[in-house]
């Protein structure tokens, strides 16, 4: 089931509708300001909101709205993700492509020109063509409000105010009427364009378009927001600060200490004060404010889907897609909301950056870090319930797993390489923060070859199936040519300053969490009396060694068990005379003869999937 049928909207569904049934927004406006408002009955359909002289034009309050579109005016961008800069407006809608059969523009048939592809705007879910994109503008129907502007001293005064429904006409509509509790009766005949029912695009309520379902009360009445309010960004949090040099700012009366003061906060801060927003919270011990940080290229390319599905469930400025500048800008702006929660949607690397990004800004305190599964191998989120890949389950339920996950502390590791000197000359050494696990030996190797593949074609890997096949074959290469034989020899390995003997092994394993190559649960393998407890919070790493890659087959179908090496504190692995295939949590490269030392870095705290998947 697709996201618009879980949520009651299919590509169809957003109805024509003419210039004058301009839905009406969740505007902060006094009641008295719907009084054009009237229901009445039409031949073919009864409208539950009829436009008149009221233009729909004022989202949160009037300085909002004060622009009105000029026919000299230049093409906005259309964008699919939202605007951060000086020029966002407040309702613009995020466009993308959408393959929804039938003709059904909702602007209507007076005012459509037919021309151009149709696009799907995410956050609201109606159709229109391109060219006919102008002529929302001109009804000013705008899509819900994500923001407010500054400077609105009934802001200031009631920071609690919240915002009103976003009404949308629906030509098709799933579920049941949250007036009469019947069913949505889809019209026969599939060019059907009657309205049958008006929704709320912020949260998701939908009545029958009849007087006696919808009335015009609920025009002014204040939206709770739905069911995920709980992790949602209300727009009343999310300020757009004035354009600089756009007014006269108060602080050009302010005394010269209070100047100096500000320049010793600007001098800290950085470019904080060229920043376009802020956040503002109010803070509430029932709230966990969700950032969710999507990579559009994981899991073929299925981010892209989870962004779109995510701006139509939540707030469209608290979800943010990496491949724009990652996630330092989304961090840094809701670095001072309370009960902060973060959704990290990608494979394991994804989360590793984020998390590292996290220690970078020193947030205090840290947020905690949940995960969608889009990558290939996904060990880390096995571990903590999350599954082992998405496939398109219901976002509905994975945001309420979400809220509900419980905290867990986690260990993060600090790789530090000394490499030996040569001719008197030592390069510099470097440092790499390892989360899940590290290798040596043909396991790092076939992850090298993967990853050398997908560099020169990545079009060709951008798919799971396609990922583990690959993986697959470079396993079955080397279990041919065997280029990692001897390891033993080459390597020295320290257990907490403790020289351990080695049989003869292809590979070592450094172990953080409990599941290894895909899955692979390689400490319940090991039997006997020398099995270890492993946590991801007691700050010990668990060390293993793999004979060949037929091993390692053999491990991934449990008809073997792996060369259990001990627990340690601090685990220090010599490379002597040869370069050799290395790898961290993923990212491999072939290592030259140097010192590599694992010690405790830090924790973080992540989000246990206490559910289920």
């Amino acid at each position: 089931m697709s996201s618009d049928e879980e949520n009651g909207i299919n590509d169809e569904e957003s109805s024509s509708v003419s210039s004058q049934q301009s839905a009406v927004s969740n505007e902060l406006v006094p009641p008295d300001q719907y009084a054009h408002f009237t229901i009445r009955k039409q031949t073919s359909y009864r409208k539950a909101i009829q436009k008149s002289t009221y233009h729909n034009n004022i989202y949160l309050h009037p300085s909002s709205a004060a622009r009105i579109p000029s026919l000299n005016e230049p093409e906005r961008e259309l964008r699919s993700t939202p605007d951060w800069s000086d020029n966002a407006i407040n309702g613009d809608h995020l466009w993308v492509d959408t393959n929804a059969s039938g003709d059904f523009c909702y602007v209507g048939d007076a005012d459509c020109i037919k021309t151009g592809a149709r696009k799907k705007c995410a956050a609201c879910k109606i159709i229109v063509h391109i060219g006919c994109i102008s002529q929302l503008e001109k009804i000013n129907f705008r899509c819900k409000p994500t923001f407010r502007e500054a400077g609105n001293r009934h802001f200031r005064e009631h920071p609690q105010m919240q915002v009103r429904h976003h009404w949308v006409h629906r030509r098709r509509q799933e579920g049941k009427c949250k007036e009469c509790g019947k069913s949505f009766q889809q019209k026969f005949g599939f060019h059907s364009k009657e309205i049958i029912a008006i929704s709320c695009s912020v949260c998701k309520s939908a009545y029958h378009n009849k007087s006696a379902c919808f009335r015009m009360q609920q025009i002014e009445e204040t939206c709770c927001l739905g069911i995920h309010a709980g992790i949602m960004v209300p727009p009343t949090w999310i300020i757009k600060l004035p354009r600089k040099g756009s007014f006269k700012s108060s602080s050009s009366v302010r005394k010269k200490s209070k100047k100096a003061s500000t320049k010793r906060r600007t001098k800290r801060s950085g470019s904080e004060d060229h920043r376009s927003f802020i956040v503002k919270p109010v803070p509430s011990p029932y709230m966990k404010p969700l950032l969710v940080f999507i990579n559009p290229k994981s899991g073929g390319n299925q981010g892209v889907k989870v962004i779109q599905k995510m701006q139509w469930l939540l707030n469209p400025r608290q979800v943010y897609d990496l491949s724009q500048g990652g996630p330092k800008p989304g961090l840094e702006l809701y670095r001072r909301v309370q009960n902060l929660r973060v959704l990290a949607c990608g494979g394991d690397g994804t989360v590793g950056w984020v998390l590292a990004t996290i220690d970078k800004l020193k947030l205090d305190p840290k947020p905690q870090v949940g995960l969608i599964p889009l990558g290939t191998g996904n060990d880390l989120s096995r571990v903590l319930g999350w599954g082992d890949g998405y496939t398109g389950e219901d976002i509905h339920d994975i945001l309420d797993r979400v809220e509900q996950a419980v905290p867990v502390k986690f260990d993060r590791w600090l790789v530090r390489t000394r490499y030996a000197s040569h001719l008197g000359l030592r390069k510099p050494g470097k440092m790499l923060i390892m989360n899940n696990y590290a290798s040596l030996g043909t396991d790092a190797l076939v992850t090298l070859n993967f990853h050398l593949s997908r560099k020169a074609v990545p079009s060709l890997f951008s798919y799971r199936v396609i990922n583990k096949l690959a993986y697959f074959t470079y396993g079955t290469k080397d279990c041919l040519e065997r280029e990692c034989i001897d390891l033993q020899k080459k390597i020295e390995l320290e257990l907490d300053g403790e020289a351990v003997a080695l049989p003869e092994l292809e590979a070592i394993v450094v172990l953080n969490i409990g599941s290894w190559g895909a899955g692979v649960r390689v400490l319940d393998l090991i039997t006997g009396a020398k099995k270890p407890q492993q946590r991801m919070d007691d700050g010990l790493l668990e060390v293993i060694g793999i004979y060949s890659s037929f091993h390692i087959a053999q491990l991934q179908v449990g008809l073997s068990e792996p060369v259990f090496l001990g627990q340690a504190k601090t685990v220090k692995i010599t490379l002597r005379d040869s370069n050799m295939p290395m790898q961290v949590d993923g990212e491999p490269w072939e290592q030259t003869p140097a010192e590599m030392t694992f010690t405790h870095h830090n924790q973080a705290t992540l989000l246990h999937n206490s559910i289920g998947w």
